[in-house]
């Protein structure tokens, strides 16, 4: 596939999350307070600046970097958001890794638990139901924008943590509580079950306030027990995901909600560290999207 954008992550906005993730348990990055915005000056501030937050007068350069941006060039904020606790990380951690990738992993469950478009576990519930909380009080508090748009993956886990992160705040602030089910969004393909997805008239059921893009099928045509998608594979597809977001939505502020090698994805399609991410945390990318000119 060829690219129609070339992405790049904006520096000197947000701590440096490579060295943050390695000051946190297990060196996966957790949500950091005021979430990472660093403390500065903007060419946008003004006298009437000087007593608005920080994320206000953030908000307000980003308005200022789209209407003064060169043609075909856009800035967008993600809010990326890894799902809570689930299942098949439970089990995984229980069994150990090799445990987990040689054996456990193809199958459905353990006759206890099923892992087969594994849902959150009651530890994974209430880390999104805490995320929740902290965009009540962000809101209110910091400034900091509700996602004009919210983008999830379809497996279950990542259902349920929208839900849990954003329904709440965005009725109480009179917004519309309309997620986007994107394929793109899907962890790494492998021939684990608990990437295997459940069906549109399942997702539909259970989360009726969600839109299902465009063509979503009703079976997982996707997921197959003998084949796994490279990294390479795998990135294009991420790359493809930025590329229909920068092209067709207009909203400076979205919301992913998606897996951890989706997020490594993320990270090498837009040119940033790698870094590794807590279930149930968020954190934000400053994305710079160029359109290519065709020859």
């Amino acid at each position: 596939m060829a690219c129609r954008y070339k992405f790049s992550v904006v520096p000197g906005y947000f701590i440096d999350n490579v060295a943050a993730a390695k000051d946190c348990p297990g060196s996966k990055l957790t949500t950091r307070p005021n979430l990472g915005l660093v403390e500065r000056l903007y060419e946008s501030d003004d006298a009437a600046s000087a007593p608005k937050s920080s994320w206000v007068r953030f908000c307000q350069h980003v308005e200022t970097l789209n209407r003064d941006s060169a043609p075909g060039e856009s800035f967008k904020i993600l809010f990326i958001t890894r799902h809570g606790l689930s299942v098949h990380n439970a089990v995984m951690e229980r069994v150990g890794n090799a445990a987990w990738n040689i054996h456990w992993s193809h199958l459905e469950g353990d006759g206890n638990l099923s892992w087969v478009d594994a849902k959150l576990t009651r530890d994974g519930i209430r880390l999104a139901q805490s995320l929740g909380e902290l965009w009540f009080n962000w809101v209110e508090s910091s400034g900091i924008p509700l996602p004009g748009r919210i983008y999830t993956s379809p497996l279950a886990r990542c259902l349920e943590t929208t839900k849990l992160v954003y329904s709440a705040v965005m009725t109480e602030h009179g917004d519309e509580f309309r997620p986007i089910v994107k394929e793109l969004l899907r962890e790494r393909l492998t021939d684990h079950t608990c990437d295997k997805r459940s069906s549109r008239s399942w997702i539909a059921e259970n989360y009726p306030n969600f839109v299902l893009e465009e063509g979503f099928a009703e079976a997982d045509d996707l997921w197959r027990a003998d084949r796994c998608e490279t990294n390479a594979q795998h990135v294009a597809r991420k790359q493809q995901l930025l590329e229909d977001i920068f092209t067709n939505d207009a909203s400076y502020f979205i919301s992913l909600t998606t897996h951890s090698y989706a997020i490594s994805s993320i990270l090498e399609a837009t040119g940033a560290p790698h870094f590794r991410v807590c279930e149930g945390a968020i954190f934000p990318l400053f994305v710079k999207g160029a359109r290519l000119e065709r020859r």
